[in-house]
């Protein structure tokens, strides 16, 4: 659906009687074009600086007319819409544009108006002539009240009101009034579905606002977007099952502030995503089967009842989940307890990301033997502020499972020894095959990244790896770890103040780095050598970017890195941006 202005505009110009195209984007224009005249059928003007638009805008033919992002543009003249009645797409996205003209009238075979991020907006009650509307999108424009308008344009297909104001009450029969209703964006302030509205006009004509059941009535309702403030908003039954084919719902009272918070990179726009405060169990059931059952990424914000994942597993039906996070709880000591579990059937079967912040009490990722199966797809976990979590991050019972692991983080897991338990691993054991990225920082307490004699072939595939403030690690590599580093390109070891060598050798005269590129080495006030005897041969034959700062005690003239290409040493600006990648800024 919002894709309308692009499909709309390729089939005028693929039209055999197709009107031309009129496009002066982002080319500094102050006043509006002396061109822009009769026979255009659609003219785009975003991106400029015009503020005052013509008395009247004779093009008769004109059907998409896009002027987003001309941000003083403030007023539209009262006959600017006389010419252009079949004008079908609108687009005043980020300007400054009061909707007060009658010009607006005029316009009634208007499908699609975009007026996002409108912020000098707080009416829209002059839109309810536009009976074609079809596609309304106000996302973050400041209006006060909920427009009750909005329940005169029924054949609206999309509505987003993400972002509005502060709305605290919603009007009763409106939202149900809009039968054809397709898209519902709603993320809002509001979640206050059902309530008793105090105090004020609108308590004493309307008393309540509007109930959810108005939304899982509408039958055309296949993508919903919507703030719900708890599981007591929620309708207990329903008359029919509502087919939302993509959602982003959350309940929680604190949602607005809660999904800001939450990583963006978490959200998958026309995913299925569910965000919680409260655990599944005090869902009603059409929830469960409608939501819980078919969603594909979970938060859990704020959630003080959550005291086992494994139940919201099983009493939601978690099958399909994707992506899971939990941020900001003190109850969960194991986030995977099984020791009680009387089914054997797999958990989080297809998990691919798994990301942990700030939980108080956490200790192990996982008591109790997991099911065959179980987090067989997971490919990231991020974990970080978990300041209780003991000895290994992973044991080799889970890294025999997690076989399809591609980027591990951790940050500030402050009591942990070893990121990796290699124990109880056969030498040719093959494990972390697809590893490709690794991100430590801010530990205290690590000795070695790993305990245990490492298996022959780990690592073999990792990109990418950052070690930063690691205070106690004297040595980052074994020989014979390094040995299988064939693929790393990016290594960065930054603040670790007790590492004085990079690799621990024993038996081997040579150690090469094939595809090393960039080497950054900051604030490593001990660091002497590469390894340790020094007499050991270390090539990076790739190797096209050295960064060495605060590194007193090494002297970068004494090696010979063999390389190819000719290295660029302290280059800053590649360092930034190598800086944004792996931390994923960019």
């Amino acid at each position: 659906m919002h894709d309308v202005i692009g499909d709309m505009a390729m089939s005028i110009a693929l039209s055999e009687d197709g009107y031309g195209f009129l496009v002066k984007t982002r080319c500094e224009l102050k006043e509006w074009p002396m061109d822009a005249h009769e026979g255009y059928s659609a003219i785009s003007l975003m991106e400029n600086n015009i503020s005052k638009l013509p008395n009247e805008l004779v093009c008769s033919k004109l059907q998409i007319l896009l002027l987003q992002r001309n941000i003083g543009l403030k007023n539209i003249p009262d006959t600017f819409f006389q010419s252009p009645k079949e004008l079908k797409v609108l687009d005043l996205s980020r300007t400054n544009i009061l909707l007060r003209s009658p010009s607006f009238n005029l316009i009634t075979n208007l499908q699609a108006l975009y007026l996002d991020y409108c912020e000098s907006m707080i009416d829209i009650s002059m839109l309810k002539s536009l009976k074609k509307l079809e596609i309304l999108s106000i996302r973050g424009c400041d209006i006060k009240e909920f427009p009750r308008e909005i329940g005169q344009l029924t054949n609206l297909r999309m509505l987003d009101l993400t972002n509005i104001g502060d709305i605290d009450t919603v009007p009763s029969q409106v939202i149900s009034r809009l039968h054809r209703l397709e898209e519902l964006y709603m993320k809002c302030k509001f979640g206050d579905w059902g309530s008793k509205v105090e105090g004020g006009l609108y308590s004493f004509f309307f008393g309540k606002n509007a109930g959810f059941e108005e939304l899982t009535d509408l039958s055309h309702l296949n993508i919903l977007e919507v703030s719900i403030f708890g599981p007591e908003c929620l309708p207990k039954t329903v008359e029919f099952d509502p087919n939302w084919v993509s959602f982003d719902i959350c309940i929680n009272k604190n949602s607005f502030r809660g999904i800001s918070s939450l990583r963006r990179d978490h959200s998958h726009h026309h995913s299925r995503t569910l965000s919680l405060d409260t655990t599944i169990n005090t869902l009603p059931d059409w929830f469960i089967n409608v939501v819980t059952k078919k969603a594909e990424t979970l938060f859990y914000f704020e959630c003080k009842g959550l005291n086992s994942i494994v139940v919201e597993h099983d009493h939601g039906r978690l099958h399909r989940l994707k992506r899971l996070a939990v941020h900001s709880n003190d109850n969960l000591k194991e986030l995977l307890n099984l020791t009680t579990r009387v089914s054997n059937e797999p958990v989080f079967e297809n998990l691919e990301e798994l990301h942990l912040k700030d939980m108080g009490c956490l200790e192990k990722l996982c008591v109790g033997e997991l099911p065959l199966g179980s987090l067989r797809k997971l490919k990231v976990l991020d974990i970080r502020q978990c300041r209780d979590l003991v000895d290994e991050l992973l044991p080799s019972n889970l890294l025999r499972i997690v076989q399809n692991m591609e980027q591990i983080i951790c940050h500030d897991l402050r009591q942990m020894k070893y990121v990796f338990g290699f124990e109880g691993l056969k030498p040719e054991q093959i494990i972390l095959t697809k590893l490709r990225k690794m991100r430590l920082y801010n530990q205290h307490k690590v000795l070695r990244i790993w305990k245990g004699p490492a298996p022959h072939a780990v690592f073999h595939n990792l990109r990418s790896l950052t070690v930063e403030y690691y205070t106690k690690l004297k040595y980052l590599f074994t020989s014979n770890v390094a040995q299988c580093l064939l693929h790393l390109e990016d290594l960065w070891l930054q603040g670790c103040s007790s590492l004085d060598r990079i690799i621990e050798t024993s038996d081997v005269e040579m150690i090469v780095f094939p595809e090393l590129k960039n080497f950054i080495l900051k604030h490593l006030p001990q660091l002497k050598s590469f390894c340790s005897p020094i007499s050991v041969d270390i090539e990076f034959p790739s190797l096209e970017h050295l960064y060495v700062r605060d590194c007193p005690q090494l002297i970068i003239c004494a090696f010979d890195f063999k390389s190819r290409n000719h290295v660029k040493l302290n280059d800053e600006q590649h360092m930034s941006s190598l800086c944004r990648r792996l931390w994923d800024l960019e």
